[in-house]
């Protein structure tokens, strides 16, 4: 529901990843970002981190739907909708879902319908079997110099996605300039350490920022 499983979506707000964290939120909780990394594109690291958003939600409110919300449109704007109740309503999410934005109150039920859909799929005309992929292996070998992944997965002869998909934080495809734990498949570390020595040194890249040009069109009938 948050990103359609891709790795690397991106939000006009800049929520960036599978769970789309802002820059402030993944910081909050542990997910660093630089010129190299980004790791709120890790699937792992930033899925430990929502878990612990979630969990620090609830002890806000107390209710996995108001978290839902909270987790959409930010808790400060649940707090100020709440603040704005009578006394004797609950503060569930039904009690504010008529004062939330209306992407956070599409959001939930959303969500609650993916749940009922995972749980019965049948039920709605959906086959799921062979849908959950099988969890990739890997194991991490230390490296500290800058190698595209391509020179890689060339040396230890598998792909080049492979090796991606293991390493989706790195920004792109390059292991940084420092200490770096690389994820290879398992069971490659000892040819690694034999090929190591013959992948390629590569540059620097130019770390540009680039500028969104936007044209506008008004539309008529």
């Amino acid at each position: 529901v948050e990103s359609g499983f891709k790795i690397s979506a991106l939000s006009s707000a800049r929520a960036l990843g599978l769970w789309q964290f802002i820059p402030s939120t993944g910081y909050k909780f542990g997910l660093s970002r630089d010129e190299w990394i980004d790791e709120r594109m890790d699937a792992e690291k930033s899925t430990h981190a929502a878990i612990a958003y979630l969990k620090e939600l609830h002890s806000m409110f107390g209710d996995w739907m108001t978290v839902l919300a909270a987790y959409n449109c930010g808790e400060g704007r649940v707090m100020r909708v709440i603040s704005r109740q009578h006394v004797n309503y609950f503060d569930r999410f039904w009690d504010l879902y008529n004062q939330l934005p209306r992407e956070t109150a599409r959001y939930v039920p959303r969500f609650l319908a993916t749940l009922h859909i995972i749980k019965n799929p049948g039920k709605y005309g959906m086959d799921l079997a062979g849908v959950a992929e099988k969890q990739k292996q890997y194991e991490k070998v230390k490296v500290n110099r800058i190698m595209k992944l391509q020179d890689i997965a060339a040396k230890l002869e598998v792909s080049e996605d492979l090796l991606t998909s293991l390493n989706t934080e790195l920004r792109y495809r390059i292991t940084p300039d420092r200490e770096y734990d690389l994820k290879i498949p398992v069971d490659l570390l000892s040819r690694f350490n034999m090929v190591a020595a013959e992948i390629p040194e590569s540059e620097k890249p130019h770390f540009a920022s680039v500028r969104t040009v936007f044209v506008r069109h008004r539309v008529r009938k």
